[in-house]
């Protein structure tokens, strides 16, 4: 910050030039104006707290008007007035002695007020008017700086009236200094450097992140990279830069810049922490509302142009704190759960300084805080400060989530090679369990057929051995398909065939049960498909229907043809599935409420889904407690060509 302005002692001046600027000082006293002597050895001096103020709430006052009269005036030293519409007047006197230089730089800021105009007395005779703000393009400003300058020719011994007419519709504050012409070009050239950096890391930031989070997949650091990119946005142009190099050719290119980038950055920043606390899983309650806050930052980014910006800035800022307020206690609480977790603590103190230095910054603005005790850049610094914190965060979240993707690739390594091992002892018990179980079966049925005079109690117990080997049969054909299919290792053979003789196939397999499937009448169907891997999938579909209804309840079977699609419905009157178990059938081995104290895998609706997408078909499940359940297989009739399921 440029030094404190001192007087230029007069006791150097020789005792009638002391008397001489004695009589100036007290006329320009007698006037209720600052004055501020200049020194030969300043190279800079900073005219903040120094200007008198007076408000022009109607903004039809001119120069003239204003110097005539010395009612209104206060010299409290305040320099923001925060977001409002009325016309600001400010006036200073200075003096330079003989021995002082008469050029200066009058430099002026912020940046992004609207309209600053420079009035320059000429000893009474009238004033030189310089038009300078972000409305001004750069090319009919007086000298093309960042802030707003004036080139200063100041007479000697005479006391020299500075007007300063401010109107804006972002936040109306008033920075001003004086500057040597070459004292003047070295601040802008180190300004440059030093910004120049302070972008360059933005943009490091920006650029790492987001393609971390196409790299990762992470959309949390996609969004961190935008939230980035509209601070970089909106920083240029607050400092200025933006308007030199695009030279300002669209009046309003500074204000919309810093509108959408306020906005749309409020919005990435919520939306930003409800990624990054997971609050879909952790505080769904919560997230709603944060959803509601960025779609109130949307319709801000809509509607928030012009001079209405005034009066939602003050409210975007407060809801910022707000939500960074509640942010902070979330995670907070977070941490009190798991006090070890390294990017929490990176979190919480990325929402430690950013808060700070929004909530400085806002007191500065509406004048709460005196600008003069703050450097000028304090908020961007506390920003810096937070998106290197958050950014360390995020790394050390990406290096956790390697960390456990490496664990998880191990864990699935690992669970692989059991489940092949397991696998190749079900194939082989299943293979050895056939055999047996086919002499069982044979057995059984030549018992049948030799003992014609059997009685009843024998037959009875005939057919449980029957049924027994049967459904051991099949369910060690489920197993050994279920696991076919999920390696990729059957091969569809589609074959053109009647789905009469498919379902008669079928029926025959269930024995007196059969007595139970109703199937409606159909016209001749014929259909290319895999006819063995279409059995398997209507046999589970018929098994499921038999084992969970009633004993005597029916259960329908109906076939369809239309528009090219076969339909194959299985449908019985059992006690139905709840809502949240029927997204959940056909996963392998989930078996739900219903299914306690009946047999089955949990394999024949999954195995029974999977075929049918070999097939290019989909199949359907329809359920309610009390309604049944109905199952539908659509199929095309036709499959282009074998495929592997």
């Amino acid at each position: 910050m440029p030094p404190q302005p001192r007087p230029y002692p007069l006791s150097r001046c020789g005792p009638v030039v002391a008397v001489f600027l004695c009589a100036l000082l007290l006329w320009v006293n007698s006037a209720s104006a600052h004055v501020v002597v200049l020194s030969p050895k300043d190279q800079s001096l900073s005219l903040n707290t120094l200007f008198e103020h007076r408000t022009d709430a109607e903004g039809t006052l001119t120069v003239d008007a204003v110097t005539a009269e010395d009612e209104g005036w206060d010299d409290n030293g305040q320099q923001a007035f925060g977001y409002t519409r009325q016309v600001h007047w400010f006036r200073l006197h200075l003096l330079r002695p003989t021995q002082a230089s008469g050029d200066w730089v009058l430099e002026l800021g912020r940046p992004y007020v609207d309209d600053i105009r420079v009035y320059v007395g000429d000893g009474g005779k009238g004033w030189t008017e310089y038009r300078l703000g972000d409305h001004q393009p750069v090319a009919s400003r007086p000298l093309a700086s960042r802030l707003f300058a004036v080139p200063l020719n100041l007479p000697a011994d005479k006391p020299v009236t500075i007007m300063i007419r401010s109107e804006s519709t972002s936040a109306t504050v008033l920075t001003a200094s004086l500057w040597r012409p070459a004292a003047f070009a070295g601040q802008q050239s180190r300004d440059g450097l030093l910004f120049g950096v302070y972008y360059g890391a933005l943009l490091v930031v920006v650029l790492f992140h987001f393609s971390i989070g196409l790299w990762i997949a992470d959309r949390t650091h996609i969004i961190y990279a935008g939230f980035v990119l509209t601070q970089l946005v909106s920083y240029a142009f607050i400092n200025g830069f933006a308007q030199l190099a695009f030279e300002q050719s669209w009046q309003y290119l500074s204000d919309r810049a810093i509108n959408i980038g306020n906005f749309s950055g409020s919005l990435l920043a919520t939306w930003l922490w409800t990624e990054i606390l997971q609050m879909r899983r952790n505080f769904p309650r919560l997230r709603i509302l944060y959803l509601a806050v960025m779609a109130l930052y949307l319709l801000m980014l809509i509607i928030g142009w012009g001079r209405l910006y005034t009066d939602l800035a003050p409210l975007s800022f407060m809801l910022g704190m707000a939500v960074n307020v509640v942010t902070l206690a979330v995670s907070a609480r977070l941490l009190l759960g798991h006090p070890r977790q390294v990017t929490l603590w990176f979190y919480v103190l990325a929402f430690v300084v950013a808060n700070l230095g929004l909530l400085i910054h806002t007191l500065s603005l509406i004048g709460w805080v005196p600008l003069y005790l703050l450097p000028e850049n304090l908020f961007q610094v506390s920003s810096i400060a937070h998106i290197v914190l958050l950014s360390a965060g995020l790394f050390y979240r990406v290096r956790q989530l390697d960390q456990e993707r490496s664990q998880a690739r191990e864990e699935a390594i690992s669970a692989s090679a059991r489940a092949d091992g397991q696998r190749s002892l079900v194939a082989m018990l299943s293979h050895e369990f056939r055999t047996p179980l086919s002499m069982i079966h044979s057995a059984a049925q030549m018992v049948r057929f030799r003992e014609t005079q059997m009685a009843t109690g024998s037959l009875e117990r005939l057919d449980r051995i029957e049924g027994t080997a049967r459904r051991l049969s099949a369910l060690i054909d489920v197993f050994l398909a279920s696991d076919a299919l999920d390696q990729g290792k059957i091969v569809l053979n589609p074959r053109q065939g009647d789905l009469s003789v498919l379902v008669e196939r079928v029926l025959a397999q269930f024995g007196n049960q059969a007595r139970r499937i109703r199937v409606s009448p159909f016209p001749p169907i014929r259909l290319t498909a895999d006819h063995d891997l279409l059995s398997v999938a209507l046999r589970n579909c018929l098994a499921n229907a038999l084992n969970y209804s009633p004993p005597q309840s029916p259960v329908h079977l109906t076939l369809t043809q239309t528009d090219q699609v076969v339909s194959l419905v299985v449908e019985d009157e059992g006690h139905g599935i709840a809502a949240d178990e029927l997204e959940n059938i056909g996963t392998p081995y989930y078996r739900g409420k219903s299914s306690s104290g009946k047999t089955g895998s949990g394999l024949g609706i999954s195995m029974v889904r999977t075929i049918i997408a070999a097939h290019g078909g989909a199949m359907t499940l329809e359920s309610a407690p009390g309604t049944g359940t109905k199952i539908t297989l659509s199929l095309k009739d036709e499959v282009s060509a074998p495929a592997r399921a």
